[in-house]
């Protein structure tokens, strides 16, 4: 017989609680949207690019940039993955 273990939320851990993970992501969307807000009150006193200066391009280019750094690590993660039993043969 297979028995069924089902997870109460007392088992579970602080992170996996539909509750508070909920609220770390509205909080998470509330402090970027005050970062963004704040870059309305500051100004780059050195741009190197034209784009350095339009409101939330830092924001914009740090989460495309991490994206990019995840799908990257996907792919790399398919061209070095060894077998399960690699080190066992």
């Amino acid at each position: 017989m297979t028995e069924t273990h089902q997870t109460s939320t007392s088992d579970s851990s602080w992170f996996e609680r539909k509750r508070n993970l909920h609220g770390m992501i509205i909080a998470l969307v509330l402090v970027c949207i005050a970062l963004v807000v704040a870059d309305l009150f500051y100004t780059n006193p050195h741009p190197h690019f034209e784009a350095e200066t339009w409101l939330g391009f830092q924001a914009g280019f740090g989460f495309i940039a991490f994206v990019v750094i995840v799908f990257l690590g996907a792919v790399l993660r398919q061209i070095v993955e060894r077998p399960e039993d690699y080190y066992d043969r």
